[in-house]
């Protein structure tokens, strides 16, 4: 009896051995741990930005807090999606029209006297070129998917266009820089610079050409089109981020901020203290207002507003280049999926983050018209007069006035038939009275007859 239990014994501790092993053989084979993983209630599919919801290890990818917390981020998602699809076409129209009409109104006689209209000329130039070839083909791609297939499957149109979409943007960020850096050595070294059209010239074009350089990077290196807030399926298969991207930022952002920024600070305290010298030569404090330098000014405010629409795009952007690069995480099984889970919670935050200060940015290429109608005198002159001529010339008079055919006319000619009219009435007034006189006559001198008749 012994014997039979010892032998069952040993059974039972072989089965169980067998039966062990081949439990951890089953969850190894399919990478789940032996505890019970709780099953999430939410379907991948509430990620509605995730187009192929086939792919393998999505649910690693994504965990259920991670949904949730989508869930709770949408109200907000969902307005900065509507700022970039509905919002930014009408920034875009808006753009391209005034900085059409801003650069012929810089190219008249009256305005084309200094290096100012240059650079402002060049920056209209640009920043059309940066709302159509950036912001319209983006919205273009996030609207149709034909479009966004057209650059898919050509090389060459996917190359271009990620190499124009950085020209022209980098180059209006740097345009704003030269001109910020030559008004202020113009204000500091006022008998210095001779032959100041040249000089324009040639640092427009070196500009042009050392952003195109620079542009070339984006053939080898994508950037934040790889995971765009417009959501169109990038036409690179490249990795986001690179050591170009620390670069990238810090040209297009930091860089530019801290010279507009110097820029300006010796350009207030240059202009405050030859002010101060002016006023105390003339002592005269009654006209102070209008000796301020209109084309400084129109500077000026053409700079800050600049730089106060690109910093919160470039903390934004550094976050996320940070967040992105330094601070990545990876999913994993063990206690440490909840760093995991906090690293892309905040991923997903920063990038719509990014999106909302980027469609901030975008009124920067729109607004310029109404910078320089505002701050210059001699820009808005030219601008009534233009209004005026075209009033003249393309609008109509009245149709029952058939001899005008301009406002002028028309008011001169409605004024003398006004005058013709009140003179008629008048004169009708006056025989009336006379009339009227006349009548009350003949009745008291028949009345006296009357009378005289009777006595």
């Amino acid at each position: 009896m012994i014997l039979i239990r010892n032998k069952n014994i040993r059974v039972l501790i072989f089965i169980a051995s067998i039966l062990s092993v081949n439990s951890n053989e089953l969850f190894s084979a399919y990478n789940v741990s032996p505890r019970a993983v709780p099953k999430c209630s939410l379907p991948i599919t509430v990620l509605d930005f995730i187009r192929n919801t086939s792919q393998l290890d999505l649910e690693t990818k994504w965990p259920c807090e991670v949904r949730s917390y989508w869930l709770s981020l949408k109200p907000f998602v969902k307005s900065v999606r509507f700022l970039l699809r509905y919002v930014t076409p009408f920034i875009i129209i808006l753009g391209v029209l005034l900085n059409a009409v801003s650069f012929s109104m810089l190219s008249a006689p009256v305005l084309c006297d200094s290096n100012l209209s240059l650079y402002l000329s060049a920056l209209a130039i640009s920043d059309n070129g940066a709302l159509i070839f950036n912001y319209a083909v983006s919205v273009a791609k996030s609207h149709s998917s034909s479009v966004n297939d057209l650059f898919m499957n050509s090389k060459f149109l996917c190359g271009a266009n990620s190499v124009s979409m950085e020209l022209f943007q980098f180059t209006s960020t740097w345009l704003i820089v030269a001109l910020t850096w030559t008004r202020a050595i113009a204000v500091m070294f006022p008998f210095g610079a001779r032959d100041q059209t040249r000089s324009a010239i040639t640092i427009i074009t070196s500009l042009v050409c050392i952003s195109f350089i620079i542009s070339l990077t984006k053939l080898y290196s994508g950037g934040y089109e790889t995971d765009s807030v417009f959501e169109f399926v990038p036409c690179q298969k490249m990795k986001p981020w690179g050591s170009a991207m620390y670069f990238y930022i810090a040209l297009s952002t930091w860089l530019p901020l801290l010279f507009i920024s110097i820029g300006n600070l010796l350009l207030i305290v240059r202009m405050r203290r030859s002010y101060k010298i002016h006023n105390e030569l003339t002592h005269n404090f009654r006209y102070r207002s209008n000796r301020t330098n209109n084309s400084s000014r129109t500077l000026f405010v053409v700079s800050i507003v600049h730089l106060i629409l690109l910093l919160p795009l470039g903390i934004v952007e550094t976050l996320e280049l940070y967040w992105d690069v330094i601070l990545i995480k990876y999913p994993s099984n063990t206690g440490e999926n909840e760093r995991y889970i906090h690293w892309l919670q905040e991923k997903m935050l920063l990038k719509w983050c990014h999106g909302l200060f980027f469609h901030i940015y975008h009124w920067n290429f729109a607004i310029n018209f109404f910078l320089y109608y505002l701050t210059g005198n001699k820009f808005r002159s030219v601008v009534a007069q233009m209004l005026k001529n075209y009033t003249d010339t393309y609008l109509p008079c009245h149709k029952k006035v058939s001899r005008c055919n301009t406002w002028n006319n028309c008011h001169k000619h409605l004024r003398s038939c006004v005058t013709l009219l009140t003179r008629t009435v008048v004169r009708s007034k006056q025989f009336n009275n006379m009339a009227n006189n006349s009548i009350i006559f003949n009745n008291r001198s028949n009345s006296n007859e009357r009378n005289s008749n009777v006595t």
